[in-house]
């Protein structure tokens, strides 16, 4: 006497083959939407390549002018003072810090000179890991970008790179 479809071994193990994987994509989709959006992709990445372009540019002017800062690191505070190109009239420097990785960590900090020319500031919460420092002048007209790795130790010179722009 021959068993009906439903009580023999093969047709169940084909058909648990299609299900495990139904099975897989649904824990993967709810593990994937667990975590959001993600800051790295960007919408409308035509006006970032144009916006790209125009911060090489400003890093071209900043080697133009032979532009280099100093920085040195103490706790949570810092020094900057140029090293060359200083212009004749110091003007206010805007420096952003901007984590590798973590967005929301991200600051910025508006320095004037003091009567040496040296620029101090203050990193908040003495943050560590990964960074890059941002330096523009008050009239956004050169850029002066660097990686670092906080918290600094010695002097580290900021000089205006195209890599990494």
């Amino acid at each position: 006497m021959v068993k009906p479809w439903y009580k023999q071994f093969w047709p169940w193990f084909l058909m648990l083959i299609p299900f495990s994987v139904i099975v897989a994509m649904i824990i993967t989709l709810t593990v994937a939407s667990s975590y959001g959006d993600n800051p790295m992709v960007v919408d409308d990445y035509y006006k970032k390549g144009r916006g790209i372009n125009a911060q090489v540019e400003k890093v071209q002017a900043a080697q133009a002018l032979n532009i280099e800062f100093a920085f040195n690191q103490t706790d949570n505070r810092f020094t900057l003072s140029y090293s060359s190109g200083a212009p004749s009239q110091l003007t206010a420097l805007r420096v952003s810090f901007y984590h590798s990785t973590l967005a929301d960590k991200d600051f910025s900090v508006t320095l004037t000179a003091d009567g040496q020319g040296v620029y101090r500031g203050e990193i908040l919460n003495n943050q560590e890991g990964k960074w890059t420092i941002t330096i523009t002048p008050f009239d956004n007209s050169w850029r002066v970008s660097q990686q670092v790795n906080l918290p600094a130790y010695r002097e580290l010179a900021i000089k205006p790179l195209t890599y990494g722009v």
